[in-house]
């Protein structure tokens, strides 16, 4: 690790992201803190990207003080990243969201670092190939780090993709969300990710404006009262023009529209299931609480579906 002095860095988004932002309280006592202090700030960069203290490096710069900049190599981009994650989880003003987020990218990230620097026998049992496994492996180690268990950890990582996906489509929104000031449930996050980007920055403008800090996807789903998300597209009817009862009108649309939503959060879920469990080890009982779940699930898909047929051909 080498030291520098004063160098200017440069600021990447993702790597921003990741850093828990200050209150205003806090970024205020720092900044006096630091005017008040009269000495050097140290800064933590790799490759000429800053990767901790950004709120101090800011302050710095903008009040011309000194301060060392810790050069830290890393192998790859992921290798930053999962350090930041761990700077960042030895926060303790971490909202809880925040505090999921960073697991979970970590999670993402770590194994693929794992996943560069070796390779799986292929002599070893089905058992010990899930034991043994990247994301097993990965999930176990910070599982055991953060005293969680290993498919919570599973979780958090699916939850930090979801993030991610938001984050590209409306940076604001994410940040509510990791900030807690928008409160939306781990399933509605994943429903969340898969709107298009127009209607989550309508959906933000409109959270703001109403100040809404809770969200339920399904009510998104149903419209979410669109004549807020979704700028209006009729003429507005003078007062003294609108009927004395005017029934909502039937939306034949709304209902099968929500199930097409929902379904691919179900496959989603079914192709983890698939991907990351070893059925030779499920019990007995387990499985054929499933499968016959699925025979269900299957013919009531089978019903609709030649439903949705008969009626094409009429």
């Amino acid at each position: 690790m080498k030291v520098g002095y004063s160098p200017v860095l440069k600021i990447d988004p993702e790597f921003k992201s990741l850093m828990h932002p200050l209150s205003e309280k806090e970024f205020l006592s720092l900044r006096e803190n630091i005017l008040d202090g009269g000495t050097t700030y140290s800064i933590a960069a790799w490759n000429e990207y800053l990767i901790d203290g950004y709120e101090r490096y800011m302050i710095c710069r903008q009040e011309n003080i000194p301060y060392h900049v810790h050069r830290i190599g890393f192998s790859c981009r992921e290798h930053a990243i999962t350090w930041i994650c761990r700077e960042q989880l030895k926060k303790g003003n971490l909202t809880n969201e925040r505090y999921r987020y960073l697991i979970g990218k970590r999670y993402e990230t770590e194994r693929i670092v794992r996943n560069d620097s070796g390779t799986e026998s292929s002599q070893q049992t089905s058992h010990s190939k899930l034991q043994n496994t990247n994301s097993y492996r990965t999930a176990l180690k910070l599982g055991e780090e953060y005293s969680l268990s290993h498919n919570t950890v599973y979780k958090y990582g699916v939850y930090s993709r979801m993030v991610d996906i938001i984050m590209e489509k409306d940076a604001d929104l994410a940040q509510k969300i990791l900030s807690g000031k928008l409160r939306v449930s781990h399933d509605n996050i994943i429903e969340l990710s898969r709107l298009p980007q127009e209607n989550i920055k309508r959906l933000n403008k409109t959270l703001s404006k109403e100040g809404i800090d809770h969200i339920v996807i399904s009510d998104i789903l149903r419209g979410f009262q669109w004549k807020r998300v979704v700028e209006p597209r009729t003429k507005t009817i003078p007062q003294e023009e609108i009927p004395i009862k005017q029934m909502p009108q039937f939306d034949p649309n709304a209902a099968p529209s929500s199930l097409a939503y929902t379904m691919p959060s179900w496959e989603g879920t079914i192709k983890r299931i698939r991907n990351e469990t070893d059925f030779q080890i499920v019990s007995e009982d387990v499985k054929n609480k499933l499968a016959f779940q699925i025979r269900q699930l299957q013919n009531t898909l089978d019903t609709l579906s030649k439903k949705m047929e008969d009626n094409s051909n009429e």
